[in-house]
């Protein structure tokens, strides 16, 4: 085995990502060409800042949403913020990071 830096890692992240695509090790099959194709339920990052009634410093608060267009996903967690919080989408969350949280569409949680 290779040092960090080596084939290693760069092998076992690409081993990892056939098999979450569905792909066997060998690439094996029953001799067809075939394309999986599977619907990417990506989420999205929220960032939610604060800006407290009395002054002081900004409190900023991360949600994970499982909805992967950002839009839709500001407004699901708008939906429960008070108004003196503004709510952005930061970036996706990966399709592995919502099955890993458990979230099923639509719903969100406090990272």
């Amino acid at each position: 085995m290779q040092e960090q830096g080596g084939w290693l890692l760069p092998s076992a992240w690409f081993l990892l990502q056939r098999r979450l695509a569905g792909l066997d090790r060998f690439g094996c099959g029953n001799g067809s060409a075939a394309a999986v194709y599977e619907s990417m339920a990506n989420g999205q990052v929220v960032l939610v800042t604060t800006e407290p009634l009395g002054g002081g410093p900004p409190v900023r608060s991360v949600f994970f949403v499982a909805e992967g267009d950002p839009a839709k996903a500001a407004a699901i967690i708008a939906t429960v913020m008070a108004p003196n919080e503004k709510v952005e989408a930061c970036g996706p969350l990966p399709e592995p990071a919502v099955k890993a949280l458990g979230l099923k569409p639509g719903d969100f949680t406090h990272g």
